[in-house]
This record gives structure tokens, sequence and C-alpha cells, in this order.
């Protein structure tokens, strides 16, 4: 559960997901019969365990494709409220079901499934290039683009005006600001699809992104070479390994919340943009590989 645009609320994910599990076997006992009813040949999980309760009820192979488990996450949450333990041992028991596990790189603890393949890194690449991401949104001139991604919040009107400030930038906000500000492009996903973009043609146009760090962010920014521009993300056990990936693959620096929330970035955005463009190899083509996966099963 988000508390807000930038941090996690460990005691109402807690309870949100107590409440997910009542009635569970009338959830594992519907699935399992459309399962049936479909001819369901292959239930593909990332990463629900009620996933692989459903597959096992319903007699159908299952994979899981993940870099990260959500008894893992949960475990140093339940450590300060014992009462929810059960939580992360019904994970577990869901877990354990999964045919195989699709390890994706960046990953955490995962031993609890039984059978483990690693694969390389799931990414969606941009498809148009970047002067031509620029002119369909009217981006003018040769300045630096900047996105601005926070899961679909904003960080509030102020932020957004000490931001734009800063004139060596060009500013774009995928998140849904909800105020217009001159200096900030806000695009949306219906605008986007007018346009015939996808997120990752932004990715692969921005000369750095602002974030918090994320499987997907990352993975876009490695794949379409693109530095990153971080800040911290509340309690969240798969962050730092994650910004250990980071910094092996990409150029990344970081920004404490309260300076990124004040909108004065321009130190760690400048040495940013002006350091080394050095990008360690790894490869993206786990999608394909996830695919062939699948393949065999149908």
């Amino acid at each position: 559960v988000q508390a807000d645009s930038l941090n996690l609320d460990p005691a109402a994910s807690l309870k949100a997901y107590a409440q997910f599990l009542k009635g569970m076997e009338e959830k594992i006992n519907a699935e399992a019969e459309f399962a049936a009813r479909e001819d369901c040949r292959l239930i593909v999980g990332d990463i629900p365990p009620l996933a692989f309760d459903i597959a096992e009820r319903a007699a159908v192979p299952s994979l899981a494709v993940a870099n990260f488990s959500w008894d893992w996450i949960y475990e140093p949450y339940v450590e300060r409220q014992p009462e929810y333990r059960y939580l992360v041992s019904a994970i577990r028991e869901g877990y354990r079901k999964a045919g195989i596990l699709l390890r994706l790189p960046l990953a955490g603890e995962m031993e609890v499934f039984p059978k483990i393949r690693d694969i390389p890194l799931i990414a969606r690449r941009a498809r148009v290039a970047a002067g031509e991401v620029r002119k369909r949104l009217g981006l003018e001139g040769e300045r630096p683009l900047v996105i601005l991604s926070f899961g679909g919040f904003s960080l509030g009107e102020e932020y957004y005006r000490n931001l734009i400030k800063n004139r060596d930038c060009l500013w774009l906000a995928s998140e849904r600001v909800g105020f217009d500000l001159p200096g900030l492009r806000n695009v949306g996903r219906e605008e986007l699809a007018r346009l015939g973009l996808g997120y990752p043609d932004l990715i692969g146009a921005a000369a750095v992104v602002i974030t918090k760090p994320g499987y997907g962010i990352i993975s876009e920014c490695i794949a379409n070479r693109t530095k990153m521009l971080y800040t911290s993300r509340g309690e969240f056990r798969e962050y730092p390994v994650l910004v250990a990936g980071m910094e092996k693959y990409l150029p990344c620096g970081f920004i404490s919340q309260e300076k990124l929330l004040s909108g004065e970035i321009s130190e760690e955005l400048f040495r940013l943009l002006d350091g080394p463009d050095e990008f360690a190899p790894l490869p993206v083509n786990g999608a394909e590989t996830v695919a062939e996966v699948i393949l065999g099963y149908l």
C-alpha cells in the first residue's frame, strides 16, 4: 500500500493482505473452475501466490516470473507485527506449488521456489527515435529532456514550480500533475496513445529519469541507455538490491527525498548529466526467453 508518491505503509499492507486472504478457498475454487472451463494449459504468475494455488487445484502447469517474492518483502514487516506471521506462511505455501521460477536479474532471496532458472532482464525498448519523440511532443531546442516518474502520483504544485525555475532542461512529467505550468510538459497515457508513443519511447528520448527505484523503470533505463537520478522509497526490502544493480549497470545518482521535494536538484542532476555515459553490458532479451518457455507448454 502506497502512503504517498515516495513511501510505503507496511502496516496497511499487512492489513490489506490479511483482508484479501479471507474467503481464499472460494477464490481458488472459482478460478480453478474457470481455468478448467477455458481449457487453460498454463498459468503464469508475476508473482501472486494465489496463481499457484489455482494451478494446483486445476491440475494445470504453472511458472513464476519475478525478481522478488512477497514472503521476502513482508518478513521485516511481520517482525514488528507478529500477529501477521501467518501471511508469510500462506505466501510460501503458494509459492512452493509453482512448477518453476524464471528468476530475473536484480533478484532478492527466492529459495522458497522448488525449481529456479535464471533468465535475462525483461525490459521494454523504445520503438521511436529520440528526435521523433521530441517532435511529436512539441519539444523544441537541444536542452536535455528530464522525465519525472513517480508511479502516477503528483508531488505537489510547489515542487513543480521550484523545479521549472531551472531553464537548462526540458521537464516532462508522466504522472497526473493536475495543473498546467509553463516549462513543464505533462503527458498522460491517452495523449501518448494519440501521438503513437509508448512510455519506453519517452525513456529512450530522455537524458535522465528522476524516480524512485523499481524493477520496471530500472530495466527500461538499462535497455534504453538512460541515466537515472533516484531517491529512497521508504521501507521496502527490494530497494538495496535494486540500488546495487543500478550502480553496476547504469550511470545513476542519489538525491535525498528532502532535496528532491524542495525542487532544488540542480547540483545532483548536472553532476549526473555531465558524468560519463558508461553502461555495463546486460542482456535484455528476457521476454523472448519467457515466450520460448511458455510456447514449450502449448
